[in-house]
């Protein structure tokens, strides 16, 4: 069949890109569930796409995280729960039989299913933080439920979301309302806006759950990715890494002269 997709290629060359910064990443228990797109608007390669994203996304945390993923469209599938994938961490074998669903975008419907996941019946964990990341290409249409009553579900439950929208549609109006309403607060540190699926690789996702730990020393917000076709380059990747740590460094050096001068009301550590 056409939708037969062995990753195990792609994951065994991009692991070492994928992951360079697993040390960074404090090893406590999170539970993230991946929601994504099937509807009718999503061509065949960006579910692809999407495949990959989440082969190679899950391949770069620590031992401790453990990931279950859905897709929708008028249709919820469960593809594999956090059991599954405790007991199975393969992707390969755990996406190979993952097909498109095809139809119309139930997105509310779709978190509330994926709140439901975060059962011990599911494998999820009480000690384990909770994620949700819902990657869409447009507006829901014909859901019978509304995102305010799904948010307050997955508030109730402690569970942080991440909205990842992708394609033309993100310069919508009525899209970026169901954006703010579907994402964690503050909405802009919880939102991502892409041209294309490719871009999926690139966003700073990783980083803002690693973060999200209290203990973790909490990074500077990047900014919005930039959408180019040069950007997965890994060569790239590194340099763009370089600068930012550079401007840390910066920031730094500024923090603790402006503690000095005592315009600051804290000093910096660092």
């Amino acid at each position: 069949s056409a939708d037969y997709f062995d990753l195990s290629d792609a994951i065994s060359q991009d692991t070492t890109t994928a992951s360079p910064r697993n040390q960074e990443c404090p090893n406590v228990a999170r539970d993230i569930v991946l929601l994504i797109d099937g509807s009718s608007s999503v061509r065949h390669t960006e579910f692809l796409a999407e495949k990959l994203f989440v082969a190679l996304f899950s391949k770069t945390f620590p031992e401790n995280t453990l990931f279950s993923v859905l897709q929708f469209s008028n249709k919820i599938q469960q593809h594999f729960d956090f059991r599954t994938f405790q007991n199975d961490q393969n992707l390969n074998n755990l996406l190979q039989e993952v097909r498109q669903l095809h139809g119309s975008s139930y997105t509310a419907t779709a978190i509330k299913k994926a709140v439901e996941q975060f059962t011990p019946q599911k494998g999820a964990r009480n000690n384990a933080k909770r994620f949700l990341v819902i990657v869409t290409d447009g507006e829901k249409t014909g859901d019978p439920l509304d995102y305010a009553e799904v948010v307050q579900e997955a508030d109730r439950a402690g569970i942080t979301r991440f909205a990842v929208a992708v394609g033309p549609v993100v310069t919508s109006r009525l899209f970026q309302r169901e954006l703010h309403a579907m994402a964690s607060h503050p909405v802009t540190e919880h939102t991502f806006l892409l041209r294309q699926f490719s871009d999926l690789m690139d966003i700073q996702l990783k980083e803002k759950i690693c973060a999200s730990h209290g203990t973790v020393v909490p990074q500077p917000t990047l900014a919005p990715p930039i959408s180019c076709t040069s950007c997965s380059d890994p060569r790239v990747l590194q340099k763009l890494e370089q600068l930012v740590q550079g401007l840390d460094q910066v920031k730094s050096k500024l923090d603790q002269l402006a503690a000095k001068v005592g315009k600051c009301g804290q000093g910096s550590h660092g």
